[in-house]
């Protein structure tokens, strides 16, 4: 694949982040593309555990399965980092297990239901084995320890799956010296560990308040309004408990069109059929309800 071929791909698929991508994309992985994929998810923020799986994991799931088929790539690793949560001082060992086994059996569901190769793996499984304690030992940086881990963790999968393409999210495409932003951490990679390991980016979730509409994809706190992967959740109650906020924007037009991509996605991928004229909402429950049935 050329890089015009590359930006073409990207910029085609609602998902992406097609220029931060394009730019940390290794120029001898375009022209022999081969390895896995991975992308790692956290259980809290630095505030609160997540109460649930949001719906928009899908973006990262459909996301790296869409790069995993252009690529010709072997296997997707859905990293948890349930050991990290455990340097936050309002988890416990067992609150922490019961919301990392959670996720892992959702994710399963969802990658079963999709077809979609996913191993999921968790960060306590390995990071206390010699392999990775080797590894953590050359890994240096002049950034905090929990860059180092990060760092750690990206070299594991490198090292040990194969992995040569790491799959982030953004909030925003421009870039910023306030928040999160996994690029910080991919560029340390580069200059500490493996200058031609790739990376790819993809849009942030969305919640139900439109005066904080992007979130991470893979956690909700209690004071977000969120669509979970939860056994019997109501999508229509919380839309129509969150359509008062939005104003003059009874349509919700931002949050339909990021869910329409969503949806859109999932049927290219799986080969679905959507009903015609199906209200956005009711196909999202739909799809909910099809993942737990």
């Amino acid at each position: 694949m050329t890089e015009a071929e590359l930006k073409i791909f990207l910029e085609n698929e609602t998902l992406f982040h097609a220029a931060p991508s394009i730019t940390m994309i290794d120029k001898a992985f375009l022209a022999a593309p081969s390895g896995s994929i991975y992308y790692g998810t956290g259980l809290t923020t630095s505030r609160a555990p997540s109460i649930g799986l949001p719906f928009d994991v899908l973006i990262l799931i459909l996301g790296a399965e869409k790069l995993r088929r252009q690529f010709g790539l072997d296997r997707i690793y859905h990293h948890i980092a349930d050991t990290h949560a455990l340097t936050n001082p309002f988890c416990t060992p067992e609150g922490v297990a019961v919301m990392a086994a959670e996720y892992r059996k959702v994710i399963g569901m969802i990658a079963k239901t999709a077809n979609i190769p996913i191993e999921v793996c968790l960060s306590s499984e390995f990071d206390r084995t010699p392999k990775y304690e080797e590894i953590l030992g050359r890994v240096q940086t002049e950034k905090t320890e929990y860059v180092r881990r990060e760092l750690t963790d990206m070299l594991w999968y490198r090292e040990t799956h194969g992995v040569r393409l790491k799959l982030g999210w953004l909030l925003q495409a421009g870039e910023s010296e306030l928040g999160f932003d996994e690029r910080l951490y991919d560029r340390e990679f580069r200059v500490r560990c493996d200058e031609h390991m790739s990376f790819a980016y993809v849009v942030a979730g969305r919640t139900l308040d439109p005066k904080r509409m992007r979130a991470s994809p893979y956690i909700a706190v209690p004071d977000e309004r969120r669509i979970l992967f939860k056994p019997g959740e109501d999508v229509r109650a919380k839309v129509d408990q969150a359509l008062p906020d939005w104003g003059a924007d009874k349509t919700m037009g931002g949050l339909v069109r990021h869910l329409s991509g969503i949806l859109r996605l999932w049927d290219r991928l799986t080969g679905s059929q959507p009903p015609r004229g199906a209200d956005v909402f009711v196909r999202v429950q739909a799809l909910i309800d099809q993942i737990f049935a």
